[in-house]
């Protein structure tokens, strides 16, 4: 798995940092921890885990891609967790 990432756009540093800090939109969190707990009101442990189910997600794109690098608007439906208003950034596995 991917362990830390860098999201910018048009030279603009978004997040850097761990990919389980990214910012998860909350309904994207709420959504997962329903489907897998039943579990409307997540407590810590329950939205933990769903945000690492979540970001394995962008983690196997970032894995797969050939500069392991991808842009989130061409990977809006499999990305849509991720808070981030603007679609045209670029995301970037760090080392």
């Amino acid at each position: 798995m991917v362990k830390k990432i860098l999201i910018e756009s048009n030279n603009t540093i978004i997040f850097k940092g761990s990919i389980l800090n990214i910012p998860v939109k909350k309904e994207a969190i709420i959504k997962g921890s329903v489907e897998l707990f039943d579990d409307d009101d997540p407590c810590i442990i329950h939205t933990s885990y769903v945000v690492k189910q979540l970001t394995e997600k962008l983690s196997q794109l970032l894995e797969q891609s050939d500069h392991q690098e991808i842009q989130l608007n061409e990977h809006l439906d499999t990305l849509d967790f991720i808070d981030i208003q603007n679609a045209n950034v670029r995301i970037k596995k760090l080392k």
